[in-house]
């Protein structure tokens, strides 16, 4: 078998078809013929590579599907690879696209069949890289996301690495680049785990790079490139590789395209003449001096150097397939096309104030339409004062309008008096909180009910419930114009954290899925009726004054409740409604926790230091905050934005340095409501 096998060999450089029996015959030889396996595999991975030079890809795939019955002879490893390898010979073969797709597909089925997970996984990957070249988005997704829940339980690092990348080309294929970003940052996270193999290195080198340059940061993307095609040029040098003239080829195409983005990051940056330098850097970037890709790209380079325009568009248009098939090219040189145009224009323009645009069109070289539509376009985004008078055929210029900073400098002392008044009403709400715990029937507390702030206030309705505990008042301010819901939390919060019951009620009944703390609205139900009934008097009677609910502790919940329950009896108040708790602990799911959020009233959960009770009931339980968090850190005080528990505040103390006392340090010294 080994001289039929020479004979085949010798036959291929002069009839393929010859070959092609005398291949067939060794690999489907009966088993009388003691042909080893070795020769059959031989002969197997010749015929693919003979069908991919006579580009027969029906021959091929009839090929794969016949040697099932010898691959279930020979090791799961051994006859993974091959198929993976017989499947990649269609990459020679031109628009056999489908037919690779249709013949993944059948052999994915044959896997399944045999039970074959991994080689399943493996062809899985290959075929999400076939739907992304077919543009098959939708379908790459899909199966992307099966097999990403997968190899997470497996964690097979590699094939991660290898899925999130390809989850990174899809997403950019889709101009979703935060989502590209995010898949292509996990396939790093992945890779740093593990060995990565040079040629998935460059990979994810040359995707960085992309993205970078998508986003117009191109000396990081420059750099990204070089190491791409470095890479891969050590690796293919080296000695213990041996692979195939076809992933040669392969290796060969990625560094030239690595080598055109990198011309083209330079031409971008407006440093066209760094580009001779470039042929410098090593015998792989000398051997594609004379690629057409890289002569056109040298050839945009000198008219972008020259300022010329008609160059720029000579080059688009003589190297037009070598452009425009490269998305990453196009889109950059389309840009730039653009940027050159204007800068030309503004230039003839700006002797002017009155100029014929067929007198333009002539200077700059370019069809009248192109450059009545380039000037539309430039008066539309302002970089030209003007209008087109087409009844004449001109273009009149105007002077730049003097910028009136008046409108930003309103807004800004809006902005500032509006922060005014949200420190007045916060450290009145802290002094009232306080107040909770001390006042008895009238505003004479020491020393909370002298200062300024609160001086004057009037107690309206006060009130003491004892089982479920509920204990606050409602005043009003006529020198503040304010109207003030306060609860008082436990006196101990050591019994509040050993006595807590962590069940959920369903609340309130015309917000669906929303859930709240049974605790806590037992002891506000105990005491809404009146309470609201109180708030709603006071309102009436106090038509302009602002709404401001507070509490500490567990008051700080009953507070959260009261205030969502007024505004869903009466969402006109939402104009004049304040939230500001202090170390108040969660009080319900993240239905709950969303929809105080959307009632977009001023809410303030500010938390000191270390303080354990407003992490708990646990998020585990089911449990969520609601934003914003206003963490009293140091002599810091960090406003933490709508992330419902930000992990930059109170969220980044470790679990073990929770404690007790810093619930009971919430002093007026120790928030200043400045942003």
């Amino acid at each position: 078998m080994a001289s039929q096998l020479a004979q085949a060999h010798e036959a291929a450089k002069q009839s393929p078809q010859q070959a092609v029996e005398l291949y067939n015959s060794v690999l489907f030889a009966d088993k009388a013929d003691n042909v080893t396996m070795s020769d059959r595999e031989t002969a197997l991975l010749a015929l693919a590579a003979l069908y991919e030079q006579m580009q027969d890809a029906s021959a091929l795939t009839t090929l794969i599907n016949g040697s099932q019955q010898f691959l279930v002879t020979i090791s799961k490893a051994k006859s993974s690879k091959l198929i993976r390898t017989l499947v990649d010979r269609f990459n020679g073969i031109s628009g056999a696209l489908q037919v690779q797709i249709s013949t993944c597909k059948g052999m994915l089925d044959w896997a399944k069949t045999e039970n074959r997970e991994y080689l399943r996984q493996a062809l899985e990957t290959r075929l999400v890289s076939l739907y992304l070249d077919s543009h098959l988005y939708t379908d790459a997704l899909a199966l992307i996301s099966q097999l990403l829940s997968e190899l997470k339980k497996l964690d097979d690092r590699m094939q991660l690495v290898e899925v999130h990348l390809l989850e990174s080309r899809v997403y950019m294929a889709l101009k979703n680049l935060p989502k590209s970003r995010a898949a292509l940052t996990s396939a790093r996270t992945a890779a740093n785990s593990i060995y990565t193999p040079p040629p998935l290195q460059a990979q994810l080198d040359l995707q960085s790079g992309t993205l970078h340059s998508d986003e117009g940061d191109f000396k990081t993307a420059y750099s990204y490139f070089f190491e791409t095609m470095e890479g891969l040029n050590v690796y293919a040098n080296s000695k213990s590789v041996s692979e195939s003239a076809s992933a040669a080829a392969s290796y060969e195409q990625q560094q030239l395209q690595a080598f055109a983005y990198m011309i083209l990051c330079k031409i971008m940056t407006q440093q066209p003449d760094d580009i001779t330098s470039l042929f410098a850097t090593g015998k792989t970037a000398a051997k594609f001096r004379d690629r057409q890709t890289v002569v056109a790209l040298q050839t945009v380079a000198k008219a972008q150097k020259q300022r010329s325009l008609a160059d720029f568009e000579k080059a688009l248009n003589e190297f037009r397939n070598e452009l425009q098939s490269d998305e990453l090219i196009r889109t950059h040189l389309s840009a730039l096309y653009d940027t050159l145009m204007e800068q030309n224009l503004l230039r003839l323009i700006e002797p002017y104030s009155r100029v014929e645009i067929t007198h333009i069109a002539k200077l700059i070289g370019l069809p009248i339409g192109v450059v009545e539509n380039k000037l539309s376009q430039m008066i539309l985004d302002k970089v030209l004062c003007g209008i087109l008078d087409q009844g004449n055929g001109c273009l009149v210029v105007f002077p730049e309008p003097r910028h009136d900073s008046t409108y930003e400098t309103t807004l800004d002392t809006i902005k500032s008096l509006s922060n005014v008044v949200e420190s007045l009403y916060a450290k009145a709400a802290t002094l009232y909180s306080r107040a909770s715990y001390i006042l008895k029937d009238k505003w004479d507390c020491v020393p909370n009910c002298q200062i300024p702030e609160t001086a004057g206030t009037v107690v309206d309705y006060k009130w003491h419930h004892m089982s479920p505990t509920s204990v606050g008042y409602i005043a009003h301010n006529d020198y503040t114009r304010i109207i003030v819901v306060a609860f008082r939390g436990s006196a101990d919060a050591n019994d509040w954290v050993q006595d807590s019951e962590f069940s959920f009620d369903p609340w309130p009944a015309h917000v669906p899925g929303s859930m709240v703390h049974h605790g806590f609205l037992s002891a506000y139900r105990a005491v809404a009726p009146n309470v609201t009934s109180a708030i709603s008097r006071l309102v009436a009677q106090h038509p302009t004054y602002k709404l401001v609910f507070t509490g500490h502790s567990l008051g700080g919940a009953e507070s959260a409740l009261c205030a969502v329950d007024m505004l869903s009896r009466y969402p006109q108040l939402k104009q004049r409604t304040y939230i500001y708790t202090y170390g108040m602990p969660r009080v319900g799911n993240d239905v709950w926790a969303n929809m105080v959020e959307k009632m977009s009233v001023p809410a303030y959960r500010v938390v000191y230091e270390s303080d354990l009770v407003p992490h708990i009931p646990f998020e585990w339980l089911g449990y969520m905050h609601f934003s914003q968090e206003v963490w009293i850190h140091g002599n810091r005080t960090v406003f933490c934005g709508k992330d419902h528990e930000s992990q930059q505040c109170s969220g980044s103390v470790a679990i073990g340095d929770y404690n007790i006392p810093d619930h009971s340090q919430y002093s007026l010294a120790n928030w200043r409501f400045t942003r």
